[in-house]
């Protein structure tokens, strides 16, 4: 299990987190505003950060960076809101591992945070290639999630439409799909056309090369 900080200046939504979180097994500790949670971040050890994007004085992305900066090994999941989708998508650019939109659900939170302890546990390595050192560090990010490796490895049989993509990964929540497309978009590894067709860049035909590596790494895993 891991220790858990949870930034939030909305009480409801900060004990709701630390009561579903705590009942997983999780240590939860709780920060009302941005200066707190780096008081914890900096006090004691904390395997992952979730935090609202908006939070008063010191905001959730700040934080991010600060966490990457100086204990890069802690996960970050940003709450934002939908408004604040591009925010999000910032965030991921810069580091985060995962969004949560409000509202969300108890099994939305609690499936990102398993995502983001696999990702931890199983986290890939391959080969660099020719690649430069940002066009691997993209691949890397790309990769090390399961939903973006779902889009990719449909996009490499074939552009599609969002509907297309999302149908076929056949998760329930569109906007989770949005999200990381327009995160793969602004990696620059998927593009869209005037039609709004997606497909693979240059860079996201690269990624959907190693995704055999990728496969055989998992398959290892499960095995140990």
């Amino acid at each position: 299990m891991a220790r858990i900080l949870v930034a939030d200046d909305e009480l409801i939504t900060l004990r709701g987190l630390e009561r579903v979180l705590s009942n997983e097994g999780h240590e939860v500790v709780t920060a009302e505003n941005g200066e707190e949670a780096l008081k914890i971040l900096k006090e004691g050890k904390v395997d992952i950060l979730v935090t609202d994007i908006r939070l008063p004085g010191i905001d959730g992305v700040s934080l991010l960076e600060w966490v990457k900066q100086h204990l890069p090994n802690i996960k970050v999941i940003i709450i934002t809101g939908y408004s604040s989708i591009k925010g999000a998508v910032e965030a991921m650019k810069r580091g985060a591992s995962d969004y949560i939109a409000k509202p969300f659900s108890l099994e939305e939170i609690k499936m990102s945070i398993k995502t983001v302890l696999e990702e931890e546990a199983h986290s890939i390595t391959i080969p660099s290639g020719g690649l430069s050192k940002q066009e691997f560090e993209l691949i890397i990010r790309a990769l090390n999630h399961p939903l973006r490796r779902e889009i990719l490895n449909l996009l490499r049989t074939s552009p599609r439409s969002f509907t297309g993509i999302w149908r076929n990964i056949g998760i329930k929540d569109p906007t989770a799909v949005s999200f990381h497309l327009k995160n793969l978009k602004a990696m620059g590894i998927v593009e869209q056309d005037k039609n709004k067709v997606y497909s693979l860049s240059t860079l996201g035909r690269k990624a959907a090369s190693l995704m055999n590596m990728v496969k055989v790494e998992e398959e290892h895993t499960q095995i140990i």
